[in-house]
């Protein structure tokens, strides 16, 4: 079974690997499970271009690059093997692009699209272990300590884990098995291979080969700049110089402890589960696309409302308050406030001074997400120079919410027809109709 998974050996990237080939005996030692070597990383090769493809089968086969944005100087984000061989390449300014070539389609960035398919995605490996850390969009580190007992071995776990993330999103992984979350992210970032496992105390030898640029270290600039004009092209010269005591901090200062460790796949740092911080937040996806200020307002008007009646059940103020815009073509704008009350008044005010400061385009709007975070305690303090605020309304309004529920009653200025965020997905077929729904941006043609 793990056989069908571990693909034959290829030649790796030339810009990452120089002379590195995998014996047998070395493909065998791989195959060899070790509860110590527990840490996994997967990682979705070209997660947006997958995530493009998956919702439009046209895109399959077509030149495709991912922009920052429309603008000339936006940059091409990630490109498909078709785009890069026109000559397109990540980091590449989109009015280039254009010129260079008109066949390769380019995408803004859906970050609203991605984000819901890295949750769904992470939902799905939380299921191996309750230990998780997600990282960047389609990429999570996982420790798998422990679970012997109910997976047999790692790389048994491994193979379940990619075949369950290909069945539900249709979605390729590869996944990275060692000791530590360095040399896993580096496995997937350098092997071909569907699942490979660095055997526990072959981490210098497994690096030995590379590129530095596979260091995190090496993206200091200068580091970067020292090690172009030392020469040091491999991990395994970095591993020379770093080991003379005397020589190594004189070069490399305080990056060298680091950069000694880097090199031997040293690494200490834990698999860290998200941290959920304090927060509340309301959201809603207008039932059709719109740029009409008045419908917007209304929208974020009744977004205001909710928030304002969730603090004042916690009698609370929020610190920060983000107002975010979610526009049909995949671009999102935000501001941020603060809240010194928690009315409803006070709140729809700043709400609606968010929004004509989020709103600068003339793009229709998808998406208003509204949050509230840092909350501190209502303090009844009586200004001696103003007289009181009057919430008699606002608190009128709650004891009727409180006994019939929020849609009860409402403002008559809130009123519009909107359908809710949708916060889970309960299936492969539902979660594609409503991704989307939800953020699958029209194509536009370089």
């Amino acid at each position: 079974m793990i056989g069908s998974v571990i693909k034959s050996t290829n030649p790796f990237s030339s810009a990452l690997i120089h002379g590195l080939n995998i014996d047998s005996s070395c493909s065998q030692r791989s195959l060899r499970s070790s509860d110590s070597d527990s840490i996994f990383h997967i990682r979705l090769l070209d997660f947006e271009l997958q995530v493009e493809r998956l919702l439009d089968a046209g895109l399959r086969t077509r030149p495709l690059a991912i922009i920052s944005s429309h603008h000339q100087n936006g940059t091409i984000v990630s490109a498909s093997a078709e785009a890069l061989t026109e000559g397109l390449y990540p980091g590449l300014k989109v009015a280039l692009a254009r010129k260079m070539s008109h066949s390769v389609m380019l995408l803004p960035y859906n970050a609203s699209l991605y984000a819901r398919v890295h949750q769904y995605i992470y939902q799905t490996v939380t299921r191996y272990s309750p230990v998780i850390e997600p990282t960047v969009y389609g990429q999570y580190f996982a420790d798998l300590s422990g679970m012997r007992g109910i997976y047999r071995d790692n790389l048994n776990a491994g193979y379940l884990l990619a075949k369950d993330i290909r069945n539900k999103v249709n979605l390729r992984s590869q996944i990275g098995i060692s000791i530590n979350k360095l040399v896993s992210q580096i496995a997937t970032a350098v092997v071909p291979e569907t699942i490979y496992r660095v055997p526990a105390g072959d981490e210098s030898n497994f690096l030995a080969p590379l590129n530095t640029e596979v260091l995190p270290v090496s993206a200091e600039p200068a580091i970067n700049k020292l090690m172009h004009f030392l020469l040091l092209r491999q991990v395994r010269q970095v591993q020379a110089v770093t080991a003379d005591a005397e020589a190594s901090p004189v070069l490399f200062g305080k990056y060298h402890r680091r950069l000694y460790q880097e090199a031997r796949g040293q690494d200490n740092s834990p698999v860290k589960p998200p941290h959920k911080a304090d927060r509340l937040s309301e959201q809603t996806v207008l039932t059709a696309d719109t740029n009409d200020e008045a419908q917007l307002l209304t929208a974020g008007r009744h977004l205001a409302e909710q928030l304002a009646y969730q603090l004042r059940r916690r009698r609370q103020i929020a610190k920060t308050l983000n107002f975010e815009i979610h526009y049909t073509d995949g671009f999102k704008s935000n501001r941020k406030g603060t809240l010194t009350a928690n009315d409803n008044a006070t709140v729809i005010a700043e709400v609606s001074r968010l929004f004509r400061l989020a709103n600068y385009r003339r793009n229709r709007v998808r998406a208003i997400i509204l949050e509230a975070a840092d909350f501190l305690p209502v303090i009844n303090q009586l200004d001696l120079f103003r007289p009181p605020k009057d919430d008699r309304l606002s608190r009128s309004l709650d004891q009727i919410r409180q006994r019939y529920g929020f849609t009860s009653i409402g403002n008559a200025a809130g009123l519009i027809a909107t359908r809710s965020y949708p916060e889970e997905a309960q299936s492969n077929t539902e979660i594609l109709l409503k991704l989307k729904s939800i953020g699958n941006s029209p194509c536009a043609s370089g």
